[in-house]
Parts: C-alpha cells; sequence; structure tokens
C-alpha cells in the first residue's frame, strides 16, 4: 500500500470514529510529532521525493545571491535567445 493510499484509508479511519477522546488522543499524537519536526516538508519534486524546507531555504539563498552577482538574465535578452533554438522534429 502507498502512502497516498495509507493517508486516505487514516482519513476514512478518523472520519468514523464515534469516540471524541480517541480522536483527541490522535489529534494529541499528531500535534507532537509536527510540532516536533525541526525540518518539515514543504513540498515535493514530480517523483515524490519531499523537498525539506533547510535544503529549500539554502537554494534560494543561492539564487538569490547570484542575482545580487547579476547573474541573471533579462527577458528582452532570454526572446532573443530563443529566437535561436530549433524547433523538435516528431
Amino acid at each position: 500500500m502507498s502512502t497516498i493510499e495509507m493517508k486516505a484509508q487514516i482519513y476514512d479511519y478518523v472520519e468514523q470514529l464515534q469516540d471524541d477522546n480517541f480522536v483527541q488522543a490522535i489529534h494529541a499524537m499528531l500535534d507532537a510529532y509536527v510540532s516536533k519536526q525541526k525540518d518539515p516538508v514543504i513540498g515535493y519534486e514530480l517523483d515524490g521525493t519531499p523537498q525539506y524546507a533547510s535544503e529549500m531555504k539554502a537554494v534560494y539563498d543561492r539564487r538569490v545571491e547570484a542575482v545580487e552577482r547579476g547573474e541573471y538574465i533579462t527577458l528582452e535578452a532570454l526572446e532573443e535567445k530563443s529566437k535561436t533554438w530549433t524547433k523538435p522534429t516528431a
């Protein structure tokens, strides 16, 4: 069973619960787990690889530094460059 399927099944189980005390216990457990995560997942790559906050902050910091050094291309320059690109053949 995949993680996505397990999450869906967990959701279904929680929706069926009648016991408020058990729902509170599950909530407390999940809340404690999430609050203790020091490096939360903030997104996923297309292949499902998680993107962690610390890694993405480092990536974004490097990109900002590159822009500050002038390492970027303007829209006009990109449009000119794209005119030289060849179209793929089918």
